[in-house]
């Protein structure tokens, strides 16, 4: 559908200065064309250049006190971590599917996802920032253990909600040269950008309900003779254990914050035209001819090394945008 529309789009920005005056500089005494001095700034509207998924749950580690493994999802999980056998079914980790590297398939023209702004060193030659950020907190909610010893009127239990923050950021610089047509409202460009974006997702786990297992029954039946009369008796099976730690919270073993991140460098051309809509006003569309990615996932496990997996990408025709900008 994106590509539709952007086809549709593009070729009214190119079909509906043909109505206007042509072969001059400027209109009725009016100057479109960008000039050295002036700066504009701009809206994108589309999704194209969120890079990461808005859902990094992913990243965050999976293990307790007794199992788990720290990886991604379809990276394999081992049977017997001593011998390294493979779950049947599951394969290497394709880290394309978790960046989520989008293109003109996936787009959404009621998204503003970012500003740029642009100042021109002469009336040809720009230098341009893009920028845009997406941060979502939420407290923590600790666990409240309900009452049921009354059947009748039973107080429920409140569940714990994580405390999680997860921002997304992108910033990009870049430069592009602007080409002169019979058209005064008409401004095609080249150029080329440099981006870096980066995804990170902490949590905190509250008071749970939880509880340590040790593996050790915290009432077990004592070694000792079961004769009562025996000075050398112990107890019985409900005399506690000191030694079990069964009654502790999971947090004083097993550490409750979590975090992983994701970072992309980003190198590419840029292709794009503008329309004069008319003075100080500036509709364009603008996509990526060619682009390179390297992006770095890591999940980080608290007391333990970062798990690294790395990934190259090459893209053509990526990042297509609308703009709405104004210049002055």
């Amino acid at each position: 559908m994106i590509k539709k529309l952007s086809t549709i789009l593009l070729a009214a920005c190119m079909a509906a200065p043909s109505m206007a005056q042509t072969y001059s500089s400027n209109d009725g005494g009016v100057l479109f064309a960008p000039q050295k001095g002036q700066w504009q700034v701009s809206m994108f509207f589309g999704g194209s250049s969120s890079f990461y998924n808005e859902n990094t749950s992913y990243l965050l580690p999976n293990f307790n006190n007794h199992s788990g493994s720290i990886g991604l999802p379809n990276g394999g999980d081992p049977v017997n971590p001593g011998e390294g056998i493979l779950v049947p079914g599951l394969g290497s980790g394709d880290l394309s599917t978790y960046l989520n590297i989008s293109g003109l398939n996936n787009n959404n023209l009621t998204n503003i996802f970012g500003l740029e702004g642009k100042y021109f060193l002469s009336d040809c030659w720009d230098i341009n920032m893009q920028f845009s950020m997406n941060i979502n907190l939420t407290p923590k909610k600790d666990y409240i253990e309900g009452d049921y010893t009354v059947k009748d009127m039973i107080i429920p239990a409140q569940k714990f909600i994580n405390a999680q923050m997860t921002n997304n950021w992108y910033v990009s610089l870049g430069s592009n040269h602007y080409f002169k047509t019979a058209n005064p409202r008409i401004h095609p460009y080249l150029g080329a950008s440099i981006g870096f974006q980066m995804a990170r997702i902490e949590t905190a786990e509250p008071y749970t309900g939880d509880f340590y297992d040790d593996g050790v029954d915290s009432n077990p039946i004592p070694d000792g003779p079961t004769d009562p009369d025996n000075p050398d008796y112990s107890g019985d099976s409900s005399v506690n254990d000191d030694e079990g730690l069964g009654n502790l919270p999971t947090q004083v073993y097993v550490s409750g914050s979590r975090a992983g991140q994701m970072f992309g460098i980003k190198a590419a051309g840029v292709a794009g035209i503008e329309y004069s809509i008319a003075p100080g006003l500036v509709l364009g569309f603008q996509f990526q001819p060619l682009a390179y990615r390297y992006d770095v996932i890591q999940i980080c496990p608290k007391g333990f090394d970062k798990y690294n997996a790395s990934h190259h990408n090459i893209k053509l025709f990526d990042m297509a945008m609308l703009k709405l900008g104004i210049r002055f």
